[in-house]
């Protein structure tokens, strides 16, 4: 019963879990006409495959393609703590620590945190990117301020 009363017991947290910088992301939202275009494509691919190959293949590859445009069609949440970096969506979420990250990129859109010492095609795959939403400034002082190194 301690077990059970003990998960109820409201703890602070610590200090590292705190959020510094917290923020969402909804390209749907910002882009009307690229989300209609985007959910007619699945629409279609999805109805496509249903007269092809069947209603179990059709349900995969609509699964499939929602899955796949998860970050533009669903909002992402960003949250930015003393000790990690979490991107959190529907489908998916990606976290990085602060002591993992070795790279950092900054683009128009937003910032990459990179856990590789060098360029590599496995880029795209590993870190966290950081879609700016009006916040650029304060994002980029932010990673400035928490990134090992500060280089």
């Amino acid at each position: 019963m301690e077990f059970i009363l003990a998960l109820f017991d409201k703890q602070p947290m610590p200090a590292s879990c705190q959020p510094i910088l917290s923020w969402t992301v909804h390209l749907a939202r910002q882009y009307p006409a690229r989300t209609i275009v985007s959910v007619a494509f699945i629409a279609v691919a999805t109805t496509a495959g249903y007269f092809i190959v069947g209603p179990y293949a059709a349900a995969l590859i609509g699964a499939a393609l929602i899955a796949s445009f998860g970050d533009f069609l669903f909002p992402v949440k960003y949250v930015i703590t003393a000790d990690r970096v979490s991107c959190r969506m529907l489908f998916k979420s990606a976290e990085i620590k602060w002591a993992g990250v070795k790279r950092c990129y900054v683009d128009d859109q937003g910032v990459k945190l990179s856990p590789l010492d060098r360029v590599s095609r496995l880029e795209a795959f590993r870190g966290v990117y950081l879609r700016f939403a009006a916040n650029e400034r304060e994002v980029i002082e932010t990673v400035k301020s928490l990134r090992p190194n500060h280089a």
